[in-house]
């Protein structure tokens, strides 16, 4: 759906909609005619309602140990592109299933020693990504155990050096251990510039193919800091051939993927023509799955709030059981579904008229909104003139086409920083 001009939108595919997919349709379970549940698998090739091969999926969603068997880690390299999360967050959280060794209140020397010991973590994450993706993300420590986010996690107590001197050791593994079957992208994360670059002086030796900025190196730090970081990497050769793909973590919002594309044309055009900026979130996941809402395309304006993915509650009812109405919100799937497909439990017993092929349903129809919104807000920013678009922001946009080719693009940064934090300001500074 997407421009290769674009960066582009990896949706996080969740484990329950991956394996959702591949089971069976109960008999008798209505569903739109001559259609399946394996039609709702959007990535695989030659997909009948619609297509979009490219998507993150993470080895963290599942036990520790486990063979995941879904309808990810059942397409073959040609089917589609498949970015591996490594699971950081969870690891972060402690939360990684089936590993209980890492929990709430640990001292950081007692986290330390745990990590140091999870050999057989490190080796069991590492030989999924190597088998199963095209892309993985290096083994990151996250910097936010340190703040207001990470007040549960094991590695509180951690310092900053403490953190990024366990994410060196991942990289000292991955590196002696990989074995050429992915390409790796070397996660950068800080809590402002300062962290950042510290972080970035430490991991750079490691040989990889592009990289992931998370933090405030990516979306969190807001699009000063993001461009200072991508400047600094550009100089010291990072962003030259091979090392073409750069990941933005855990963003899905218009202005950020019109950012994020500005991002991509500029540094196609002055430093590698083969780059390619993505960007994930698992929002239609969580929004169709766990809260049963419905994506809307956006009604673009100049109003920046009108830059914002819209929602409406999902027709619920135990009197829509067997109703042949039609959906009344348009996608390739919403256009063939009724409401009888989606309300399919009824009876004073029943607590509700959904089941989980109706959320299977809602996420596939969410999953086109969220592309079909960045393919048209992307539209939008880079024609003329940008009727549609806040006028800050197109200012933002001639900026980022601009400073990539400045001598001086210090300078500028410090000349443009209230336009740029008017447009994405530093959101860690808010913890």
């Amino acid at each position: 759906m997407m421009s290769d001009s674009d960066a582009v939108y990896l949706p996080a595919v969740n484990d329950g909609f991956a394996a959702g997919v591949i089971k069976p349709l109960p008999s008798g379970r209505p569903f739109p005619r001559g259609y399946d549940l394996t039609d709702l698998i959007f990535w695989q090739r030659g997909n009948r309602l619609w297509h979009h091969g490219e998507i993150l999926h993470s080895i963290g969603l599942h036990p520790f140990g486990s063979a995941p068997d879904n309808a990810v880690t059942r397409m073959g390299r040609t089917d589609c592109f498949i970015l591996g999360d490594c699971g950081g967050f969870q690891i972060g959280k402690g939360s990684l299933s089936n590993y209980d060794k890492l929990h709430s209140g640990m001292t950081a020397d007692s986290a330390i020693d745990v990590w140091n010991a999870a050999y057989p973590v490190r080796q069991w994450i590492l030989g999924w990504l190597e088998t199963h993706c095209h892309y993985a993300m290096t083994i990151d420590m996250p910097l936010w155990a340190t703040t207001s986010a990470g007040e549960d996690s094991p590695f509180r107590q951690c310092s900053v050096e403490q953190l990024t001197a366990l994410t060196v050791d991942n990289l000292k593994f991955i590196d002696s251990h990989r074995q050429g079957r992915t390409k790796w992208l070397n996660v950068v994360q800080g809590l402002d510039m300062a962290s950042t670059l510290d972080w970035w002086k430490a991991v750079k030796w490691f040989d990889c193919a592009g990289y992931a900025l998370a933090g405030g190196a990516g979306t969190k730090g807001g699009i000063k800091d993001l461009l200072n970081t991508l400047l600094v990497m550009r100089d010291d050769g990072a962003l030259s051939a091979g090392h073409d793909w750069i990941h933005v973590l855990g963003v899905s919002t218009p202005k950020w993927a019109i950012l994020l594309s500005s991002i991509q044309r500029a540094l196609r055009s002055t430093t590698n023509p083969n780059i390619r900026i993505s960007f994930d979130s698992a929002s239609p996941f969580q929004t169709g799955g766990r809260y049963e809402r419905v994506a809307i395309l956006p009604h673009y304006s100049r109003r920046p709030d009108a830059w914002s993915m819209a929602y409406d509650n999902s027709p619920q009812s135990v009197k829509m059981v067997g109703s042949q109405e039609p959906f009344p919100y348009s996608s390739p799937l919403g256009d063939i579904l009724t409401l009888g497909d989606l309300n399919v439990q009824g009876g004073d017993w029943q607590q509700r008229s959904y089941d989980s092929i109706s959320n299977l349903l809602l996420i596939n129809h969410n999953v086109w909104v969220f592309l079909a919104a960045f393919e048209e807000g992307n539209r939008l920013a880079f024609q003329q003139p940008r009727s549609s678009v806040p006028s800050e922001w197109g200012d933002c946009l001639d900026f980022i086409a601009m400073v990539f080719s400045s001598s001086d693009w210090n300078a500028e940064l410090a000349g443009a920083e209230s336009l740029l934090n008017s447009v994405a300001p530093n959101t860690y500074k808010e913890q």
